[in-house]
């Protein structure tokens, strides 16, 4: 708007609409946004540029991340979705980085507003201390993302400064995938392999973008929008419930079927303007939205991969599971009552070649009476946590709280706290 001025971080710069475009130019905009779905596989493609439309629509509470290998074009893909905001924002003047501190990726994300940020290059290295710094501030970050929440911080006169939230949604990339179960939930989790780009659509979209084509687009739509925004909003909060409620017999976790409600949205607001645009029919309508739920439903189904990633009460319950991975978690039977052991083999012992049987792994506990095991609260435990070590999660529960986990799912009959156990 003429007489109005932004005043943005310097990372921010970038973010720059041109005029809305109208007739032909903006038809020509909205295909060029739309031919994005052709880059890649629909359940990577139609989450991103979902994302870029609902991003403008208001505050989320989650996060997407694309990962995968060096070297595939995570950059690439996430900069075609960062150019809706401005046609300067190529891989190589992302606005975001995993290189920067937390405090200023949390600036960048109180300051672009109803708006996507692309944080790049989520790639810990170095020793020991390097990653789980990175992890630290990866988790604080998307943790304010998911939770909407600021950091409170005192003046030096002892004060509270403003809190800071995030504002917007965050496209993170990385050839890792921030560690911790419940960040994982905050975010939806897109792989990209080394085959699945199209780089010859990739780079007549790259030019397109150079264009400001899909800028046109973006600005298009928010001149769209403005008129009917109220309206827009009731719709908005309708439309929510009803996606959320769809998406929900599908989905893992509690915190799915928001993400996917919210990416729908975003989906079926653009739809709707391409429509009153004249750059799609109705019946090319129907078709994208079929393949929008299709693909939303296949990316969920690989971020439930991702959700059971290093959770205890399972990384337990599996290592008892698979006795015959001799080097993990296993289960050594002390034989306290005088019985014969029955299928030592199932319970973390093997025959030697002397036809001796030895144990094998962590003894976590012993086998009682009936069908009854017994675990030693300390050393499952212990076991766990060395597992974490290992696949360089560190466990977060306490011993009491890994205890109640495994009661709520139903996996410990019953307990003795006099004799723990």
């Amino acid at each position: 708007m003429p007489g109005v001025e932004v005043d943005l971080p310097d990372a921010l710069t970038g973010f720059a609409l041109p005029d809305p475009p109208s007739g032909a130019e903006l038809v020509a905009a909205v295909r060029a946004s739309l031919r994005l779905v052709d880059v890649a596989p629909d359940h990577i493609a139609f989450p991103l540029l979902g994302a870029a439309y609902r991003a403008v629509l208001g505050e989320v509470d989650f996060a997407l991340h694309l990962a995968g290998p060096t070297g595939v074009g995570k950059s690439e893909l996430a900069a075609l979705i960062q150019r809706h905001f401005g046609p300067d924002l190529d891989a190589r003047h992302l606005p975001g980085s995993w290189s920067s501190t937390a405090n200023a990726l949390e600036l960048l994300a109180f300051s672009a507003k109803d708006a996507l940020l692309v944080v790049d290059d989520f790639a810990p290295t170095s020793n020991q201390g390097d990653v789980d710094r990175a992890h630290r501030e990866a988790d604080r970050v998307l943790r304010a993302q998911g939770n909407r929440s600021g950091r409170l911080r005192m003046r030096g006169d002892g004060t509270l400064r403003a809190v800071k939230p995030p504002r917007g949604l965050i496209l993170s990339t990385g050839e890792d995938v921030p560690r911790g179960q419940s960040i994982r939930a905050r975010l939806l989790t897109c792989e990209l392999g080394p085959d699945d780009l199209v780089w010859p659509v990739l780079s007549a979209c790259q030019m397109e973008a150079a264009e400001g084509r899909p800028a046109q687009a973006l600005a298009g739509f928010l001149r769209w929008i403005a008129p009917q925004r109220d309206a827009l909003r009731e719709q908005l909060g309708s439309w929510l419930p009803n996606l959320r409620e769809r998406a929900a017999g599908s989905a893992t976790h509690r915190r799915t079927p928001e993400i996917v409600a919210n990416l729908a949205t975003g989906w079926g607001f653009f739809l709707s303007f391409a429509l009153s645009a004249e750059a799609i029919t109705e019946e090319q309508k129907n078709e994208l939205w079929s393949r929008t739920w299709d693909a939303l439903g296949r990316a969920v189904v690989a971020q439930a991969h991702h959700q059971r990633g290093r959770d205890p009460p399972s990384d337990l319950w599996s290592s008892l599971e698979a006795p015959s991975h001799q080097d993990g978690l296993t289960l050594r039977v002390l034989r306290i009552t005088g019985r014969p052991l029955v299928d030592r083999g199932a319970w973390g012992w093997r025959c030697n070649q002397h036809g001796e049987w030895e144990p094998k792994g962590d003894r976590v506990g012993w086998r009682g009476d009936g069908d009854h095991v017994y675990l030693d609260p300390d050393a499952s435990y212990a076991a766990v946590q060395r597992l974490g070590q290992e696949v360089g999660d560190r466990l977060s529960l306490t011993p009491q709280t890994l205890r109640k986990r495994l009661k709520e799912r139903g996996m410990l009959v019953t307990t003795d706290t006099g004799r723990r156990c």
